[in-house]
């Protein structure tokens, strides 16, 4: 981490940038102290996974999706009335 005054910052602005850009964090100071930090803008993590990634990752059988058509014969009839 370094330490930059804002009159550095205002005059090589591109240059600081591109260091923070290229990992380092940069404080500005105002009068000797810490205003603001630049740090690398970093990439977003993702939430979750395309069917394909997801797929990618097990190894062996595919995952299929069950057709309406295989439910069908699924019924509640032996659970007996409710009580």
């Amino acid at each position: 981490m370094s330490l930059v005054p804002v009159r550095d910052l205002r005059n090589h602005t591109a240059e600081i940038i591109e260091r923070a850009r290229n990992g380092e964090e940069v404080t500005i100071t105002v009068n000797g102290v810490p205003a603001a930090t630049l740090v690398p803008v970093r990439p977003p993590t993702r939430l979750f996974l395309t069917k394909q990634e997801f797929l990618a990752l097990r190894p062996g059988k595919p995952v299929t999706e069950a057709h309406p058509h295989d439910l069908w014969d699924d019924t509640t009839d032996d659970l007996g009335p409710i009580q």
